[in-house]
């Protein structure tokens, strides 16, 4: 049967190797809280091109970023009121970890202003046929005729301003009349004929321009 020798060993050997020991746990536990502690300070770098300057600002700022904005064409800027500017790039990509309190640069340009619709234009209510653009109607044009013709032939007068009408036509401005009519001169003698009558003005204010009866 062989024989079992145990050699003990020195205490000093054993607390050496005790030191080494504890150094590596030590350094292993500082080494890991580090890297633990500098990924911590890294954030996800969130997409806010496309929003109002405002919106990303706020985004961005919540997650302990800075942010500057800069206007692009330079011709829109500056930047005063940023709800009234849109995100088109941003200096770190979305997704991308960074450490917090980086600046994040955002280019921005104006909005495009919404397309407003001119009002409608009221439409003017038809015009009526039987009325001058002064407000003159025929009726009132032959009535003004005919006390025209009362004047003008003091020795008797009698217009046919009803049943006697021949024509009336509405001529933008004015009216013009035709109508058969009866005149006495002074010597008592009556003679039928034809009036033609121009007249301007409204119905309130007619006014004969032109008379004529043969």
């Amino acid at each position: 049967m062989g024989t079992f020798t145990y050699t003990q060993q020195p205490a000093r050997a054993r607390g050496l190797l005790r030191a080494l020991i504890a150094i590596f746990v030590g350094l292993s536990l500082v080494l890991g809280g580090a890297t633990t502690a500098h990924a911590a300070d890294k954030v996800k770098t969130p997409k806010v091109t496309g929003q109002s300057a405002d919106d990303a600002r706020d985004k961005l700022e919540d997650l302990g970023f800075k942010v500057k904005l800069k206007a692009k064409p330079k011709a829109d800027g500056p930047v005063f009121l940023e709800s009234n500017w849109k995100v088109s790039k941003q200096s770190v990509k979305a997704g991308k970890k960074v450490k917090e309190g980086k600046k994040i640069t955002l280019t921005v340009k104006k909005k495009k202003k919404a397309a407003t619709s001119s009002p409608t234009a009221t439409a003017s209510p038809t015009a009526d046929p039987d009325v001058t653009t002064a407000g003159l109607d025929s009726a009132h044009a032959l009535t003004a005729c005919d006390r025209y013709g009362d004047q003008q032939f003091p020795y008797g007068w009698k217009g046919h301003v009803f049943l006697g009408v021949i024509a009336d036509e509405n001529q933008g401005d004015h009216y013009f009349v035709k109508f058969e009519a009866d005149v006495t001169n002074a010597y008592n003698a009556t003679a039928s004929g034809t009036a033609e009558c121009t007249v301007g003005g409204s119905n309130d204010t007619p006014m004969v321009t032109e008379f004529n009866v043969y």
